[in-house]
């Protein structure tokens, strides 16, 4: 599978981006890798778009020093997300929706519309 990440690096103090690839075969070992991505027990989903959501660490406002993004989705509502953003595709199944590759006209489309900067960090609980 194929996730694009969103996250900002502190070394030279910008945002910054990358494709990773993850080999999971079972849904199990894909949420591991997932966890370890972000550096998370959990993570929760936020829909971009109809297309695709972004995966973030579902306990990232309660950890210190991480990086806040403010980020508009292409519904127009505008929301404070925490740490890396993972951006996969949601693939609709009969009973509900699961993540999918994202493709490259994905990542190309996001490059160029995304609508999104950071704000600060966590001081966390």
């Amino acid at each position: 599978m194929q996730i694009y990440a969103v996250y900002f690096d502190t070394e030279i103090m910008k945002m910054n981006a990358e494709v990773l690839k993850l080999t999971a075969d079972t849904s199990d070992a894909l949420d591991k890798e997932i966890y370890h991505a972000l550096n998370a027990t959990g993570y929760d989903f936020f829909d971009y778009s109809d297309e695709i959501a972004i995966l973030v660490d579902d306990q990232g406002f309660f950890k210190q020093g991480l990086p806040v993004f403010e980020i508009e989705s292409t519904y127009g509502d505008v929301n404070k997300l925490v740490g890396k953003l993972l951006f996969v595709r949601n693939i609709e199944t009969e009973y509900s929706v699961d993540i999918g590759s994202i493709t490259y006209e994905d990542i190309f489309k996001l490059r160029n519309e995304l609508k999104i900067q950071f704000v600060g960090f966590t001081k966390g609980a």
